[in-house]
């Protein structure tokens, strides 16, 4: 499991946290929301733990698309030295596409000034499309 860690970027700690909850329950149960968890900044932890309640918001109706997602993708909205919001497209398992904002600021910790969570907005339905109805790829879509 990841931990913060100076050296990583803001935009590293997101794909870190999507790409655990792409694969949520391995190599055990939840273990993505685990990782989660452990960047969530200290004043989200405030509101949103401890780990039991915050793991039953993930899988929520605002959140649960976000596990076990097949693909995403980052884009940044505002970076400062100590504060970055990024757009978050998720094409979940249902096969529709969401959107999230996260963002992420610094805080102190044990292993110096780290990039942590401090807030995801719930899940909205981008109206998006995988494939047109002609069958051909939408050519907006580029999720890694």
């Amino acid at each position: 499991m990841a931990t913060p860690d100076p050296a990583l970027s803001a935009r590293d700690v997101v794909e870190i946290q999507l790409n655990a909850l792409a694969r949520n329950d391995a190599p055990t149960q939840d273990a993505g929301i685990k990782q989660v968890w452990a960047f969530a900044h200290p004043d989200n932890r405030a509101m949103t733990g401890p780990l039991p309640r915050f793991a039953r918001m993930i899988h929520s109706a605002n959140y649960t698309h976000l596990i076990d997602h097949r693909r995403h993708d980052i884009e940044a909205l505002e970076t400062s030295d100590d504060n970055a919001v990024f757009a978050v497209r998720v094409l979940a398992r249902d096969g529709n596409l969401y959107r999230f904002i996260w963002q992420v600021r610094t805080a102190e910790t044990d292993a110096g000034r780290t990039w942590m969570t401090t807030q995801v907005t719930p899940s909205q339905a981008t109206g998006e499309q995988m494939t047109r109805l002609d069958g051909t790829q939408t050519p907006a879509l580029n999720l890694t």
